[in-house]
């Protein structure tokens, strides 16, 4: 299986010619996408998205990720095996630092073996390397045949969640479509902090939210706070866009902590 992310949007061509680069390689992959609706060159969100659509991919899946604003310039590209076998093919940006530091990582390599390369675009590695490479790796060509291997990687700096006595401090690491806030802290916080359904939560010591476990818990327009489906806190609002109606921007720091009675 080859899973596909890309901030390529679908208005032109590109997913579709390098999808079809990885079935003309093997034809009988198959190709799931996970988005092309990444922030153009928003790299971070990227990383975010990745790792949380990776937990429900079996062992051995090739990840293709491209947000590639370098594309052309000398940053590498690379394969980085995870020490769950998965392979994460994209570009040296930082892309896949949370993917690394979640399941560990066995090698990374760079994609130097041109064998194994489609064309030589200085601008559509998507399609002439990373597609490429993608298809011949899940037709079951040795990882150690595609290229070099590599010391290190690019990381993005990050900022970890943090819990306090009472409280606890996370990044907002990108909004969905529906302008949900998803933020790195995870769920295993609530239960520290013994949160309970309905509890009523201080968002940043300004706005009162509920803890409740699915969006219509509350009524049209009253913001909430609860575990996503890929088991971190999700600030929202029911029916409306709470990346609006807080203003928050990515990378901002925002605290939640239960309200005394």
């Amino acid at each position: 299986m080859i899973a596909f992310l890309t901030d390529w949007s679908l208005k032109s061509y590109y997913v579709g010619v390098a999808k079809a680069v990885m079935k003309k390689i093997n034809p009988s992959v198959d190709v799931v996408d996970i988005t092309h609706d990444i922030k153009p060159f928003d790299v971070r969100m990227a990383a975010h998205v990745l790792l949380r659509a990776s937990f429900d991919f079996p062992e051995n899946t090739v990840f293709v990720a491209v947000v590639d604003y370098g594309v052309g310039t000398n940053r590498k590209a690379i394969c980085v095996k995870t020490k769950n076998n998965h392979f994460y093919v994209g570009p040296d940006n930082g892309i896949f630092t949370y993917v690394a530091q979640h399941y560990g990582v066995k090698q990374i390599r760079e994609l130097d073996n041109k064998s194994f390369h489609y064309g030589s675009s200085y601008t559509f590695h998507g399609r002439d390397i990373f597609a490429a490479v993608a298809g011949y790796l899940s037709k079951g060509i040795p990882f150690e045949q595609i290229g070099s291997v590599l010391p290190n990687y690019i990381v993005l700096p990050t900022k970890n969640a943090q819990l306090g006595s009472d409280f606890m401090i996370g990044e907002v690491v990108y909004f969905d479509g529906f302008g949900n806030v998803e933020t790195n802290i995870p769920a295993c916080f609530v239960e520290k902090l013994q949160w309970e359904m309905d509890d009523v939560i201080l968002l940043n010591e300004r706005y009162e939210l509920i803890y409740v476990k699915a969006y219509g818990d509350v009524e049209k327009g009253k913001g909430l706070v609860h575990v996503d489906s890929s088991g971190f806190i999700e600030i929202s609002v029911n029916q409306d866009s709470a990346a609006n109606v807080f203003k928050f921007h990515e990378g901002e720091l925002v605290k939640l902590r239960r309200k005394k009675p």
